[in-house]
């Protein structure tokens, strides 16, 4: 997946967490445009995790491919479990 022109849509669910959260659009575009890890989802095979590094912390951005030019955030949030991520 080409992640540098695509096109970042948010589910009502990730608006609001977002919010909630204090994440910024701009920093989900650039984790899922350049992402220090990804993976496959462990439940819904369709559902994919971009997850990086944001103020000594861990975004996990929770989406799907929506067509063949956007992604549609489900869900993104500071993922505690994540201490080190080796590349």
């Amino acid at each position: 997946m080409d992640n540098k022109n695509i096109v970042i849509k948010l589910t009502k669910h990730a608006k609001i967490k977002i919010k909630e959260r204090n994440i910024s659009l701009n920093i989900i575009e650039k984790i899922i445009s350049n992402p220090e890890m990804i993976e496959n989802d462990k439940i819904d095979e369709s559902l994919v995790h971009f997850i990086g590094k944001v103020d000594g912390r861990y975004l996990r951005i929770i989406g799907r491919r929506d067509s063949k030019n956007s992604f549609l955030v489900i869900s993104s949030f500071f993922d505690r479990r994540i201490k080190k991520i080796n590349n």
